[in-house]
């Protein structure tokens, strides 16, 4: 992805999100924030566990999006699954992809509230959560 050097929003938090600690961290546009995050997270997926392991939420589609693509380019070497749920889509087609292998979901609050409450989005061995 055109990495050369960790940003610093990046060098001072992967090692701690590594070690499974707690972070808030804050940082202009453009910094790297995303993979800052999704770094972490993408290397503590177990692949072999067919289940939700971390859950980012974001305010918007779009940036659910960008997020998605970030996530999908840092992890394909691994084969780490991401889907996205935003409102203004077809619950349906949620539905159909949670029946899927799904590690990593990027999703706005209320979509990801509904698909739990349906019993649709099992969170049970989710570990990992990211407010975005």
């Amino acid at each position: 992805m055109g990495f050369e050097w960790p940003s610093p929003i990046q060098e001072e938090t992967i090692p701690l999100a590594l070690k499974g600690t707690n972070v808030i961290a804050r940082a202009k546009n453009g910094t790297g924030k995303t993979a800052a995050y999704s770094i972490p997270v993408i290397e503590k997926i177990d692949i072999s566990k067919n289940k939700i392991q971390a859950l980012i939420l974001v305010p918007t589609r779009e940036l659910a999006m960008q997020t998605s693509f970030v996530i999908k380019e840092l992890g394909k070497h691994k084969k780490v699954e991401c889907m996205v749920s935003t409102g203004g889509t077809q619950v349906k087609e949620d539905i159909y992809r949670m029946n899927q292998t799904v590690h990593i979901v990027v999703a706005t609050p209320g979509r990801i509230n509904d698909l739990a409450m349906r019993e649709v989005a099992d969170l049970s061995q989710c570990k990992m959560i990211v407010l975005d």
